[in-house]
């Protein structure tokens, strides 16, 4: 109980001749009354724009037309027609291009939207069915060009390799489909060691403990960066291992703090022991709170509750003596220059110090909550400082300070500040 619809890209490289095939699908169509679909489009001047190569632009054009049609029609599916030896030419053009074994497995006949019904059936298996049945067909010239590469593997290299092996379309295959079993053996394990190492912040925010991602043999360290970012850009986007290199040598680095980007949405940032990935770029949050008296506070993620008694819950304050300060208290971001005087030193100290000190990532800095009372700086949330007005329990004259900000308390818990 099938309802199949036909779509045919006419990419207008072969003038009349293009026009010819299509002419012939359609007829054929309307003779089995299958519906039918045709998108036309001039794919040099397409290629050319988009400096791309023809093969290249061809399949995103078909691919989005064929996209286009599944929604229009409500189709569960998008079949499509490679067959065997197709598979075995991308094999070829992967392997010389020089491929890792997920590219080597070439395409699969289940992927998702896509399926591909024929992937273990040769082309001979096809044309000898067609001459069977007594059903006519036509070949596209542009497959004998050999200008394209998969072209020119075809009828140049294969050749040549099946004088040494006769039955290289099946040994291929075959190869083909162990290489597809040992990525699923990889991938299942993979997914066993992701949620442990990669801890989330927020949506686009998520934090890796370097010695944990060392501890992994180089290979898995490799795969477990590559499967978590190939999921996180999406399929828009491109991640190759050349990135993945990358972010290896960033980690390896002797360098305490360093960053990189490896798209314009997805930034790398090494700090200290840990990693920390923004999948999506954003200007970090600002906060200036003047709180001039007891209550709470907010400011986007950010809430503060200032109180000196009748405590819902006690352990969740820190307590300051308030005999030596007072209102208002400015709660800020960190900023270059600022200094604080820690209990038992005669000068104040530099904040950037003390954070080398308690090796806080430079990811983290500026998205800790200062606070300071007539002028002078007291107290830094997610830091455990040795502050002169801090005190270790609620007294008469104290008062307790309360934060809470969902994202930023997980990526203080995360690097453990």
């Amino acid at each position: 109980n099938l309802s199949i619809s036909v779509c045919h890209f006419n990419h207008c490289l072969r003038g009349a001749e293009s026009d010819k095939d299509e002419k012939f699908v359609e007829d054929l169509c309307n003779k089995k009354k299958i519906p039918f679909y045709v998108k036309k489009f001039d794919i040099s001047k397409a290629s050319a724009y988009l400096k791309k190569g023809v093969e290249e632009t061809s399949r995103l054009f078909r691919r989005k037309f064929l996209k286009k049609i599944q929604e229009e029609t409500k189709s569960k599916k998008i079949l499509l027609a490679h067959h065997s030896n197709d598979q075995v030419e991308t094999f070829f053009m992967r392997l010389l291009r020089g491929s890792s074994l997920k590219g080597l497995q070439s395409m699969k006949i289940d992927e998702g939207l896509y399926l591909r019904p024929l992937l273990h059936v040769s082309k001979s298996e096809i044309t000898e069915f067609l001459v069977s049945e007594n059903i006519q067909w036509v070949e596209d010239e542009t497959n004998t060009w050999d200008r394209y590469t998969r072209n020119d593997i075809r009828k140049n290299l294969i050749p040549i390799l099946e004088k040494f092996n006769p039955n290289l379309n099946s040994t291929i295959s075959n190869t083909i489909k162990l290489i597809g079993k040992q990525n699923s053996y990889i991938e299942s394990h993979i997914e066993t060691i992701e949620p442990s190492l990669i801890k989330e912040v927020s949506e686009h925010e998520f934090v890796i403990l370097i010695d944990s991602l060392l501890a992994l043999s180089e290979f898995e360290a490799e795969e477990v960066l590559f499967k978590f970012l190939s999921k996180k850009i999406g399929p828009r986007g491109f991640i190759g291992y050349k990135n993945i290199n990358s972010i290896i040598k960033l980690i390896n680095s002797s360098s305490a703090s360093g960053e990189l980007f490896l798209t314009g949405n997805i930034k790398v940032e090494k700090g200290y022991n840990f990693l920390f990935i923004k999948t999506k770029i954003s200007a970090d949050t600002n906060f200036n709170l003047n709180i001039s008296s007891e209550g709470k506070w907010e400011n986007e993620d950010l809430e503060i509750k200032v109180q000196k008694d009748n405590f819902e819950n006690r352990n969740e304050y820190i307590f300051f003596d308030l005999s030596k300060m007072k209102f208002p208290i400015n709660v800020r971001n960190f900023q270059d220059g600022d200094r604080m005087k820690l209990k038992g030193m005669k000068s104040s100290k530099k904040l950037q110090d003390i954070f080398i000190d308690n090796k806080i990532p430079r990811f983290i800095r500026a998205r800790l909550p200062i606070f300071e009372s007539e002028g002078g700086i007291f107290h830094i949330h997610g830091i455990n400082v040795n502050s002169p007005l801090r005190l270790k329990k609620h007294q008469e004259n104290s008062i307790g300070i309360s934060v809470k900000s969902e994202n930023l308390d997980k990526l203080i818990r995360n690097i453990n500040c």
